[in-house]
């Protein structure tokens, strides 16, 4: 007999009369983060930062007295994207990982979605060359590739979203419930992860602002940098977002429908229903996500609309 059959068939422990009993401890449960999954992100930020480092050190002017705290700075602040994108691939291929737990989503339905994104994004490069001209050099657009190969996995997940929303969920309404709550949860995450790059890259653009011995970045680069990105990002997030919501509400009016409910039980009916609304974000839009998302949204709002109201 071995150990864990005879602790199966090991009698109860026998507790005296008077004497309180011992609570059973919980196991601890582990997150399942050791080993190599770990390693490789970190590895992957390093080699990020590395990448990035590596493109500001090719810009001569860091030799030059007069512009060595700027490229200092600037330096700096493009190493943190570099390593920000390598950890953003980690994170994006562990969403998917979550995404394949909840419905499996095979790779050649989201290939069509990133050959989009790919497209759009070249697209952009080619408009924000057109309105900064020789200001938009190849270091930039390095630093682009850097954001945008951190945003892949990002946007596999985001597609493989869409897909899982358009299919449906089938289990109890419980499971149901479940699979829309993690749903919900990635949306959210992969929201942060591509506003946070976007912010790096516009705080790169920022850094690269009025410096150099050669074509000085414009005032306007921040600006476009942010723009581009975020309709970017909206082009990706919005389409995810509005079916994961269009899915939430069938669930709700599936499974708390107060249609046919006793006149007795109508507002506890109605109360229950307006909770599982706000679980799933059923009234939530899509501007107030990018807007919680981005943290660019804001400022950009803002400038447009500080340039708009002078000419009404």
């Amino acid at each position: 007999m071995t150990a864990l059959e005879a602790s199966r068939t090991a009698p109860a422990p026998v507790v005296s009369e008077g004497a309180v009993a011992t609570p059973p401890v919980a196991t601890p449960r582990p997150l399942g983060l050791e080993g190599w999954p770990r390693v490789v992100r970190t590895l992957m930020m390093m080699a990020g930062a590395a990448v990035a480092l590596w493109v500001a050190f090719t810009n001569p002017d860091r030799h030059l007295p007069e512009f060595r705290a700027q490229w200092i700075l600037w330096a700096c602040v493009a190493g943190v994207l570099g390593a920000l994108s390598g950890s953003t691939i980690g994170s994006g291929v562990a969403r998917w990982h979550d995404l394949q737990q909840i419905q499996r989503v095979p790779v050649r339905r989201v290939l069509p979605s990133l050959v989009v994104f790919l497209v759009l994004v070249a697209g952009a490069v080619g408009t924000a060359y057109a309105i900064l001209g020789r200001g938009l050099t190849w270091r930039s657009l390095a630093f682009v590739s850097i954001v945008v190969l951190g945003a892949l996995p990002a946007g596999a997940t985001l597609a493989g979203l869409r897909v899982v929303a358009m299919r449906g969920l089938t289990g109890a309404p419980g499971e149901q419930l479940a699979a829309l709550m993690r749903l919900r949860r990635i949306l959210a995450r992969v929201l942060q992860m591509m506003g946070s790059l976007l912010l790096m890259m516009v705080l790169v653009g920022a850094a690269a602002v009025g410096w150099g011995s050669s074509e000085k970045i414009p005032q306007s680069t921040a600006l476009v940098i942010g723009a581009a990105g975020s309709i970017l990002i909206a082009l990706m997030h919005v389409p995810a977002a509005t079916l994961l919501r269009r899915r939430c509400q069938v669930y709700v009016d599936e499974f708390s429908d107060i249609a046919h409910v006793a006149k007795a039980d109508l507002v506890t009916a109605a109360e229950d229903r307006i909770k599982m609304e706000e679980i799933l974000g059923v009234n939530r839009t899509s501007l107030g996500e990018l807007q919680s998302g981005l943290v660019i949204i804001g400022p950009l709002l803002a400038t447009t609309i500080a340039a708009i109201i002078p000419k009404i």
